[in-house]
């Protein structure tokens, strides 16, 4: 690849190139489908003609056709002459009577279809007889040329002198995209930055039709390190298989052009590739989310993660993706698909299935899903029993990030039913609190009403329209209940039930359900807000555990920061 670098000073005014697309416009898509100045099929004594087809072999009629000198710059905005602006006639037959004596190209397109044919390198008829120049319209391609020494948001314009091709472009991570161009060997082919500086290709550029051809491009590849400062959270004790995550968007790091690459994410901790999930991306708007296992997070460390992508490398497996959650976890529920779908990320397929849903405008990370209050709800089949069937001192973690819009109406967060278990916030004349409540099978006393007893956890430091943190954890003493990071609830409120201990009900997130032969409404309580971030685990996790979560998940803190290693 040749380089010459120039000043461009009056060539690259804004008015030179304002009046350069209009010239163009007006040769090749604003012909009125007549024949300029007596070139067409019907002329008596043309230099040139041919017929126009499309790939099936049908006649283009009305094509859009012109002849270009060799000596022609777009770039420069020069004008063509109206003697070399045609167009095809009704059998796709075109003919002109003069031609540019230093050699020409000629250019179709069809506008309906948007498919061009480009044939370079004509030279004038050295006899009485025309040149006879069939075209084929084709698919158009692109070109993916590497844009060396020329940083990353250049613009500037590519041009192929001798024909009307001139494209705006821009360097994206390290390469210039050139698309909708027409199938032929492009040459020259030239990139001239707007400070003036140019690359120009010392061969042709074999375009083909319906791809993008790679010209001496190297891969991307881009790197991050994430400190994992612990002591920036007051980690307090090392935490084994802890899902780290952290994100990704445009004010990190500038991914214009990213959607154009295929490759895979990885992440690197002291040496060791450990599991990543990529849980959330939107590539055009250059938004990622992750999720990573840490063997081990130490307290009041300095260690250093390393996030690359390599394009052309495999993408990520469904096994590495759950490998994530593989250590005591149940489900995963990051609510990034959609409001159609509810993935399970731990592999473990309780996939839920939504109702009545809508994505969320804010999330705590990747996307969220938005309940309306008085319909709408994700259920779990299969979680009847199970995983899911747990007794008060069963060993389980419950963590969930809930945002609540407004709070004069009770509404549950999860629950297994009405008798067995459930998270909700309760709104009473004197009492606004979170509120987990669980049931036994136990009796107490001699009252002949009771069937069960029940246990309950609440707290009244509530606050609506806040994102809020909320954990249950339960162990062989009972349960404890924490809001974002702090421990509110570690002895219960003891009674008892006149309900049964219904253990059947599937789990549900977002509306308590009531047994079938209950004399109550059968499904009440839809919460009103967004639910991210649902995590289960039959694990009993610890004080530690449980605000490194609160820190690492809550974006008002940001723990830890991606920074881009250039």
């Amino acid at each position: 690849m040749g380089y010459m670098c120039k000043n461009a000073k009056s060539m690259f005014k804004s008015c030179v190139i304002a009046w350069t697309m209009l010239v163009l416009f007006a040769l090749i898509a604003c012909s009125d489908g007549k024949t300029a100045l007596g070139n067409s099929a019907e002329s008596g004594n043309p230099e040139i003609a041919g017929v126009i087809r499309f790939e099936d072999g049908s006649l283009a009629a009305y094509a859009r056709v012109a002849v270009v000198p060799a000596s022609y710059s777009a770039l420069a905005g020069e004008s063509l002459d109206s003697v070399f602006i045609g167009s095809t006639d009704s059998v796709g037959r075109y003919s002109f009577d003069s031609v540019p004596q230093g050699g020409f190209s000629l250019e179709a397109l069809d506008s309906a279809t948007g498919r061009q044919f480009l044939k370079l390198g004509l030279l004038p008829p050295s006899d009485s007889n025309a040149l006879d120049v069939d075209g084929i319209l084709e698919e158009l391609g692109g070109v993916r040329l590497g844009a060396h020494g020329f940083d990353d948001g250049t613009t500037g314009f590519v041009y192929v002198p001798g024909t009307t091709i001139l494209r705006p472009v821009t360097v994206e991570l390290g390469n210039i995209f050139v698309d909708s161009l027409p199938a032929d060997s492009l040459y020259p082919f030239v990139f001239v930055s707007d400070d003036g500086y140019a690359l120009s290709l010392e061969k042709g550029v074999e375009v083909i039709a319906d791809s993008t051809v790679s010209v001496d491009a190297e891969k991307v590849s881009i790197r991050f390190k994430v400190p994992l400062n612990t002591a920036e959270i007051g980690l307090s004790e090392d935490l084994m298989q802890f899902p780290l995550t952290f994100y990704l968007d445009s004010a990190d790091f500038d991914f214009t052009g990213m959607e154009r690459f295929l490759g895979n994410w990885t992440a690197v901790l002291c040496g060791d590739t450990i599991p990543l999930d990529v849980s959330y991306s939107d590539v055009a708007k250059g938004k990622f989310t992750f999720w990573t296992r840490i063997p081990k997070l130490r307290a009041d460390s300095h260690d250093t993660l390393f996030l690359s992508f390599v394009e052309g490398e495999n993408l990520s497996s469904a096994d590495a993706k759950s490998s994530v959650f593989s250590d005591g976890f149940v489900a995963v529920w990051h609510f990034d698909e959609g409001a159609d779908t509810v993935t399970d990320a731990t592999g473990n397929l309780y996939n839920g299935v939504p109702e009545s849903l809508a994505v969320a405008e804010e999330a705590i990370a990747g996307s969220a899903l938005h309940y309306g209050g008085t319909s709408g709800s994700v259920t779990i089949p299969g979680s009847s029993s199970g995983d899911f069937d747990v007794a008060l001192k069963d060993s389980i973690t419950f963590s969930v990030w809930v945002k609540m819009e407004g709070n004069e109406r009770s509404r549950v967060i999860f629950g297994k039913g009405a008798s067995q278990y459930h998270l909700m916030y309760l709104a009473g004349t004197d009492l606004k609190v979170w509120l987990y409540e669980a049931y036994t099978d136990e009796i107490y006393g001699t009252d002949s009403t009771t069937q069960s007893a029940r246990y309950w956890y609440m707290d009244s430091t509530v606050v609506s329209d806040v994102w809020t943190f909320l954990t249950v954890v339960q162990d062989s003493s009972g349960a404890k209940m924490y809001v974002n990071d702090s421990l509110i609830a570690a002895a219960p409120a003891i009674g008892t039930s006149g309900d049964k201990r219904i253990t059947d009900s599937l789990f549900i997130i977002g509306k308590l359900t009531y047994p079938r032969d209950s004399e109550t409404n059968s499904v009440t309580h839809y919460f009103n807000g967004i639910i991210d971030e649902l995590h289960v685990s039959r694990v009993s996790r610890s004080d530690a555990w449980i605000r490194a979560s609160y820190a690492n998940q809550n974006p008002a803190v940001r723990w830890p920061v991606p920074q881009a290693v250039r």
